[in-house]
């Protein structure tokens, strides 16, 4: 329900990425690709090679191409030549979410030159991609490469394959990430693999996976399947690699490999990492400070997603309602009886409202409010810089912070003791006195009395603090926050936790009421967890069954094809569709009714 506050090499690598994400780059980037992938689809067009990305200091996006593929759809205009496509970043602001596949997930960060950022597009190289250098330099390579292909905003499904390292990374994306034990076993599966995309692309009559990726095409057919080997095969095994991969460009599969020397058979593109951090690739002009994650950072960032995962963490749940013991006890629980009134109650889920204090009068009410946010989100402490990143992402001089945290004291004011509610632990990080309360704190102490406290006992105790939990759910997480504002929201991790924690009350409660029969107050509470967690696949999973406890098929089927329309490119979800062949067998009729 809460992952255990970090500490040491967590800690510090922690404060490091809020500082340097740039959530709102990783937005724009997805944006912009789905939305050319849209125009291209209702132009009836391709979507051309994309070798790499190149996102520029100012925010504006160029794309790379293998060859011309000429003039791109509005707002996209011709770059330096025929071979760049550019989108200024105005034009890309405008760009809504569209419901289309991912064009170019196989894109990754390789490193900065000057003020932009290039992202090589693994996928469609014609060949492999080799990288040189001692092996502990390009491993932190490798592990930057891996754990971003597994953890990036801008890619839908795929495969990474990691032969040689990284057996460590797997929790950043289960899913995702598979280890394979040598290069027997790598050329095994992957020439079967590559036999099965030959015939696949064949059958459905396309050149590539890029012309299975817009139209009416089958999209989840065509994920990325990239290859990390971080150690030099042999010759014999190099030769044999390059035969494999001479076609993978077309195939949707990428191999990056490991080299000591200079020569491998089969490199379409040849990089060197140098021990000062240098990514050199000569033949394509490219010097860049490479992004890296070397051995210690690796640990750490691993030990984050470790904590924060609910279900293999130290919290991770393994009984009922979610209880681990008590290693599972959020860092911060309330009185939520009748004597524990706080001094400030902000409200936070939904729209953000303050209770028990005067609203600033000055021009810095705005930045006052956003940062009481960021403290309410970050009960174990917040570190001023990782504060002043977040409320000035372009950067700030350290005098106008302190002006703005000696107004956010102020306002905040002392406990009647005398207490200031806004103080500074021994780590230098920002605190919060317990008197100063959100109902995400509310909602995360009802949840955890009803599943490991009182209401374990108690039937009747349960049932009534998981509906006060779902009571307090008005929303999304600071649901009208001014556009331009609250931009660190999207990399934090509360933003992924709330709908969780929504989920997992609204299952609870779900199950509580169909344990006595009642499926209609099991749908109620299922429908309102949904308003807030609208992805959440195991909340459509118990409405289906609580529907099909009904014994109505007509409000069955009314479901399953909202489910399918609610899909759109990506297609239902492989568990989704084994469940609805499981309490609707007939459900694909009505899809094809509806086609």
């Amino acid at each position: 329900m809460e992952p255990p506050t970090p500490t040491g090499d967590a800690q510090d690598v922690q404060d490091a990425l809020l500082v340097g994400a740039d959530p709102e780059g990783v937005r724009l980037l997805d944006r912009a690709l789905r939305g050319l992938a849209a125009a291209l689809t209702a132009e009836s067009r391709p979507l051309p090679v994309v070798y790499a990305a190149w996102m520029g200091g100012n925010g504006d996006l160029h794309l790379q191409l293998a060859q011309p593929a000429g003039k791109p759809p509005a707002p996209w205009q011709l770059g330096q030549d025929q071979t760049f496509w550019m989108l200024a970043r105005a034009d890309a602001e405008r760009y809504e979410d569209a419901d289309t596949a991912a064009p170019y997930p196989g894109l990754v960060s390789l490193g900065t030159m000057d003020d932009s950022r290039l992202l090589l597009n693994l996928e469609s190289v014609p060949g492999i991609v080799s990288l040189g250098g001692t092996e502990a330099d390009r491993t932190a390579v490798f592990a930057s490469v891996a754990a971003e292909l597994a953890t990036n905003g801008w890619s839908d499904r795929m495969t990474i394959t990691l032969v040689g390292f990284g057996e460590d990374l797997t929790p950043l994306a289960p899913n995702r990430i598979r280890h394979l034990d040598g290069f027997e076993d790598l050329f095994e599966t992957m020439s079967a693999e590559t036999r099965q995309r030959r015939g696949a692309l064949g059958a459905a009559g396309h050149d590539s996976v890029l012309t299975g990726r817009t139209g009416p095409a089958q999209h989840t057919r065509w994920a990325p399947h990239l290859v990390l080997l971080a150690t030099q095969p042999s010759d014999e095994d190099a030769l044999r690699l390059a035969e494999l991969a001479a076609d993978a460009g077309r195939l949707g599969i990428g191999y990056l490999v490991g080299t000591e020397g200079t020569d491998l058979p089969g490199a379409a593109w040849e990089m060197r990492i140098t021990g000062e951090g240098k990514l050199l690739a000569p033949l394509l002009g490219l010097e860049l400070e490479a992004q890296t994650l070397p051995a210690a950072q690796r640990r750490a960032v691993v030990e984050l997603f470790t904590d924060a995962d609910p279900e293999h963490g130290p919290g991770g749940s393994d009984g009922p309602g979610g209880a681990s013991g008590t290693a599972n006890t959020p860092p911060f629980l309330v009185d939520i009886s009748e004597q524990g009134r706080p001094a400030v109650y902000a409200r936070l889920v939904g729209s953000y409202e303050i209770i028990g204090l005067d609203a600033p009068d000055d021009d810095r009410s705005a930045l006052l409010h956003e940062a009481l946010a960021l403290l309410l989100l970050h009960r174990e402490g917040v570190h001023p810089r990782v504060l002043s990143s977040a409320l000035w992402p372009r950067g700030v001089t350290a005098d106008v912070r302190d002006a703005l945290l000696e107004r956010l004291r102020a306002w905040l004011g002392t406990d009647p003791d005398g207490t200031p509610r806004l103080a500074t632990d021994a780590t230098g990080r920002l605190t919060l006195a317990k008197s100063v309360v959100s109902d995400l704190d509310v909602l995360r102490s009802l949840y955890y009395e009803a599943t490991q406290g009182r209401g374990v006992g108690s039937r009747q105790v349960r049932g009534r603090l998981l509906t006060d939990a779902l009571v307090l759910v008005r929303g999304p997480l600071l649901a009208d926050r001014p556009e331009g504002r609250y931009r660190w929201l999207t990399h934090e991790i509360i933003d992924a936790q709330l709908p969780l924690l929504v989920a997992d009350t609204g299952l609870a409660l779900s199950e509580f009421h169909l344990e006595k029969d009642r499926a209609e107050k099991a749908i109620e509470a299922l429908n309102a967890a949904l308003r807030t967690a609208p992805a959440d696949e195991r909340l459509w999973h118990e409405l289906l069954r609580a529907t099909h406890a009904t014994g109505d098929p007509d409000r069955l089927r009314a479901l399953a094809a909202d489910l399918v329309g609610r899909s759109g490119a990506r297609g239902v979800p492989p568990r989704t569709e084994a469940l609805l062949d499981e309490l609707l067998p007939t459900w694909r009729d009505g899809v094809a009714a509806a086609g």
